[in-house]
């Protein structure tokens, strides 16, 4: 469920990246649509690295590297 939650909000960042620049190819030049759909990203992403960061403090995640 955990790693869910991590690929479901790695998609989500994927489309507000995407949707962004859909705004910003389609609006007219006074449209906020694009920066508002990039601070949505910065949002999501902010979550995401407390979500992982959470997920190795937690045990939940782990590294297989060998060092």
């Amino acid at each position: 469920m955990f790693r869910f939650a991590l690929i479901a909000l790695f998609g989500l960042i994927v489309v507000a990246l995407f949707s962004s620049l859909w705004f910003m190819m389609r609006d007219p030049a006074g449209s906020r649509r694009m920066a508002n759909g990039l601070m949505v990203r910065v949002i999501i992403s902010a979550i995401l690295v407390l979500l992982i960061l959470f997920g190795f403090l937690s045990g939940q995640l782990h590294t297989h590297a060998p060092w």
